[in-house]
């Protein structure tokens, strides 16, 4: 029995040390030619050997970490679950793991503090687990929080794309309900089976004779179904009525452009339909208050509103049909301003800290430089491989030894593939030099920002709260919020007087 006991305890002992590597490349190119991934394999298992920890096995992945569907990732976090005798996970540095995503973020603090394993950044020299101190929770946030940075102005980069799109009469997502799209042009057109209803919708609505509800219960009757086959709602046919695709023009970035798309109505009807609904434009403010707009009434979730009454400012519940029971009361401006004044602050750094921080984005700043040069060299590879496609080519056809039709069917397709090579290059360059002007932009902000908001005018006090917080809610005279990230980082370890250096954060 005894020997049993041993025998079990120094299994224990022995699992105590076993670990998983995860290996991470930006391309699969990368993962062909084998440079990264062999010299992350490499390090980790130096580590291993160093610290007498075992690797039971390992996992790389080629895909982007923005990506939804990690299949790797998702395989390594099932098969780490399934053996509780793994102590965590061994990887190269933060962004190799994480890479900014929100939702394998959650995943890794859960293993950490519920399931008491730990990571080992190797590069970072950061041992994260349940009992790692302020300096190095913070280094892992700021490490992960800052990434998305990058992944970011890469969609910026798409986000351009799409208004040269837009420029041209493009709708660049799916059109909305009564609408198909076109394969061959990507342009919308008419449902031949949903457009009619689309139109009697408008119809019923101009008369000013039917609810929303009632429309949509009178076209279920008729045959009108969601694209699920569910009756249409009230709300989804108010969205309808407000919709400009259907006089043929949509709204893209709160402008109406001009769509090059058939058209369902006319512009007449839309315009009546709109005078129905809103029969009387609502008044202009006298005063510019500055939060209105901002917060959400915290017991019936209307919006707030603010009237001036007898030389001072009051904040109140809208309180429009159907929310007589909300009960909160008036709220002067000067109770709402010192609150928000602390939201502010919350999101702000001194000057010692501030510098704390930018210590540690100079590592990540590196580590940004080391993946950007990465999938440049993949990408600039993959355009010399095309290039030499090219000239091969032209020399087969100079020679004879291809027809024109195969010819320019093939040159057409190694010109296009290029162009998209070239265009994923330019897209790199540009967010690498826009990530880095951001983060000083930030960091700038973060220092400035109480003084901005205390001297600034209420349209700019409003532009400050919108970059900083992503809800305001007023509630019994108390302003309730959620910072945005990666503000929420900031206000994590703002409140902490007693930061730790970077002494605290070597591995063992």
């Amino acid at each position: 029995m005894t020997t049993n006991l041993l025998k079990s305890d120094k299994m224990n002992m022995e699992n105590a040390n076993q670990f998983v590597a995860y290996y991470r490349v930006s391309s699969k190119r990368q993962r062909e030619e084998g440079v990264s991934i062999e010299a992350q394999r490499k390090l980790i298992l130096d580590y291993a050997k160093r610290n007498n920890f075992e690797v039971i096995k390992e996992f790389d992945i080629d895909e982007s970490a923005k990506k939804e569907g990690r299949k790797k990732f998702s395989e390594m976090v099932a098969y780490i679950q399934a053996n509780k005798n793994i102590l965590g996970i061994l990887c190269e540095k933060v962004d190799r793991l994480l890479r900014g995503n929100l939702k394998d973020r959650v995943i890794i603090e859960d293993m950490v503090n519920n399931e008491g394993r730990e990571i080992h950044f190797i590069k970072e020299s950061l041992v994260y687990n349940k009992n790692a101190k302020s300096f190095q929770k913070l280094q892992f946030d700021i490490q992960n929080g800052f990434a998305r940075f990058y992944l970011n102005n890469l969609s910026d980069e798409v986000k351009k794309a799409y208004d040269i799109l837009v420029d041209d009469g493009f709708y660049p997502h799916i059109p909305p309900i009564g609408y198909k799209t076109k394969l061959d042009d990507h342009v919308a057109v008419p449902d031949p089976v949903v457009a009619p209803f689309i139109k009697r919708i408008f119809e019923l609505c101009a008369t000013g004779e039917y609810s929303e509800r009632k429309i949509g219960l009178m076209l279920f009757d008729e045959g009108f179904r969601s694209r699920k086959g569910n009756r249409v709602g009230k709300s989804a046919i108010g969205k309808i009525l407000h919709t400009h695709f259907y006089y043929g023009f949509f709204e893209w970035k709160g402008e109406v452009k001009p769509g090059k798309h058939e058209p369902i109505i006319e512009k007449d009807l839309f315009d009546k339909v709109q005078e129905v609904l809103s029969p009387k434009k609502k008044k202009g403010y006298k005063h510019d208050f500055s939060f209105v707009g901002l917060m959400e009434c915290g017991e019936c979730h209307n919006g707030v509103t603010a009237e001036l009454q007898k030389g001072h400012v009051y904040y109140h519940c809208t309180k429009p049909r159907g929310a007589q029971f909300c009960h909160q009361k008036y709220v002067r401006e000067e109770v709402i301003t010192e609150q928000l004044a602390k939201v502010i602050k919350a999101a702000s750094l001194d000057l010692k800290k501030l510098k704390t921080i930018k210590d540690i984005m100079s590592v990540s700043l590196a580590d940004e430089t080391e993946y950007l040069q990465d999938s440049l060299d993949a990408l600039n590879s993959q355009y010399k491989d095309l290039q030499e496609q090219s000239s091969k080519l032209l020399d087969l056809y100079l020679k004879g030894k291809i027809k024109d039709e195969a010819y320019n069917s093939k040159s057409t397709e190694v010109n296009k593939e290029t162009e998209l090579v070239n265009a994923e290059i330019m897209k790199h360059k540009t967010a690498d030099r826009v990530y880095k002007q951001e983060i000083e932009g930030f960091l700038t902000f973060c220092n400035m920002a109480p003084k901005l908001f205390a001297s600034s005018r209420p349209e700019l006090q409003r532009e400050l709260l919108r970059f900083v917080v992503s809800n305001l809610i007023l509630k019994d005279k108390k302003v309730d919020f959620s910072l945005k990230l990666p503000f929420s980082i900031v206000a994590k370890y703002a409140e902490s007087e007693n930061w730790q250096g970077r002494k605290e954060s070597n591995p063992r």
